[in-house]
């Protein structure tokens, strides 16, 4: 299997180079002297550009703005996930890091510190928000009397009964002062320009993020719905079931924002073209059957086997991009991409399966607690699982999917990536490695 993880890290890379933050701001913004160009709109700031960068990705887009802009951007923040602060950022710059996928008291006092430095803009100056993935865990400020505490438990619950980003985001925009255009009425009269790398299937920019520069209208009616959908009635705290009920029928905000732009500079799919790029380099045929996939990890995880012995035997490399969700039944350690790795290895041995590699990974490198991006499994990697005294059905009921490939190899740990744009899924025909000529030499 050495081979088969060797040649999916290479495309792994190729395609994370296509999604890189700082290339993709890069190339979307324009700076001439005063005059801000983006999307074929201009902005002539005759004030100053204030930057606010939140998200996984933050860094990099944060040093690309200020490279592009440097003559007029007076000051930027930036707040991103503990340990993607990987270097300096611009100076003058306030910099801070705080918890995902659960807020903490960090997050809440930068948001603060953001909202304050909007709240001195004017007409005459400008926001350039650089958003990406995360978020919504790391700009929070939860409405009175919703506590940080009480935010957390919420999210928690959550997470762990399986709710996708969309659902996630939907509950928390309703109880929280930023997300949902939030961010954006701090300077009702500043026109903003938002650039997101979205982790968001669809790229709705309303949901990257919880769209902190998208004003809408509050929907807690729709929270309602989500909390009772995943049974969560009798566990949610009462302060965040009696905002939603105080919001129900809140009037839209009233923020002029027909003359803001949006920019999607990256998401899943590019990243999913750069990776084909890369396999037909080496001169193998790719074929992408899965976009914008959702559902249980461990269902896409068998379902993606089928897919890949359902191939043409001209196909190569099949590929697929979405993001699971995990609802977690145990008590053990995993994510969604190694939790799709065991069940696809389950399938693999269950049907026989021994022509294929097949992969899940996070394009964060960070997939939910694990510290790595995913796994690489085939056909005997749950018989090097089980010389190790180790159960692998016992461990995907407790949702210990990790001690299965710290067991028998295969994990992908590349560390955080700096960018964000869902997930990667990958099946290789053993065979056709034998045609890529770098692998065969090293």
């Amino acid at each position: 299997m050495n081979r088969a993880t060797t040649a999916i890290g290479r495309w792994f890379q190729a395609a994370l180079v296509t999604v890189d933050p700082r290339v993709a701001v890069e190339q979307a913004l324009e700076c001439e002297g005063r005059r801000l160009s983006v999307a074929g709109r201009s902005f002539d700031v005759r004030g100053s550009i204030v930057v606010v960068a939140v998200g996984k990705a933050a860094l990099p887009m944060a040093l690309a703005a200020a490279g592009v802009c440097r003559d007029v951007v007076a000051t930027g923040l930036l707040i991103t996930k503990e340990g993607h602060l990987v270097g300096r950022p611009p100076g003058g710059w306030r910099a801070y890091e705080a918890s995902h996928p659960i807020p903490d008291e960090r997050g809440v006092a930068a948001t603060q510190r953001a909202l304050d430095l909007l709240a001195e803009l004017d007409e005459d100056d400008l926001v350039l928000a650089l958003i990406s993935g995360g978020g919504s865990a790391l700009l929070e400020a939860p409405v009175p009397p919703v506590t940080l505490a009480q935010m957390r438990r919420t999210t928690d619950l959550l997470l762990k009964a399986g709710a996708p980003i969309q659902d996630l985001n939907a509950v928390r925009t309703p109880l929280s002062l930023v997300k949902g255009g939030g961010l954006r009425r701090a300077a009702p009269k500043t026109p903003f320009v938002t650039l997101a790398l979205s982790d968001v299937l669809g790229n709705d920019p309303k949901v990257i993020a919880s769209g902190p520069t998208i004003p809408v209208q509050p929907n807690p009616e729709r929270a309602f719905e989500l909390i009772r959908r995943y049974g969560l009635d009798d566990s949610v705290p009462e302060p965040v079931l009696s905002v939603l009920r105080f919001r129900q029928g809140e009037p839209s905000p009233r923020v002029t924002a027909e003359d803001d732009a949006i920019v999607i500079v990256g998401d899943n799919d590019v990243a999913l073209q750069g990776m084909r790029t890369a396999i037909q380099g080496d001169g193998l045929t790719a074929d992408l059957v899965w976009r914008e996939q959702g559902g249980e990890a461990r269902d896409l995880g068998r379902a993606w086997v089928n897919v890949c012995r359902d191939a043409s035997p001209k196909t190569d490399v099949v590929l697929g991009g979405g993001e699971a969700t995990v609802t977690v039944r145990g008590s053990g350690t995993g994510g969604r991409n190694t939790e799709f790795a065991l069940a696809a290895a389950l399938e693999l041995e269950r049907t026989a399966e021994s022509g294929w590699a097949i992969a899940s990974l996070a394009t964060d490198g960070q997939d939910g607690p694990t510290g790595v991006a995913g796994a690489v499994v085939d056909g005997q990697t749950l018989e090097r699982a089980r010389r190790t005294g180790l159960n692998p059905e016992l461990a995907l009921a407790d949702n210990d999917s990790l001690s299965v490939f710290q067991a028998a190899g295969g994990l992908v740990a590349p560390g955080p990536t700096g960018t964000n744009v869902n997930d990667l899924y990958v099946g290789v025909r053993l065979a056709a490695l034998d045609r890529i000529r770098w692998v065969v030499r090293g």
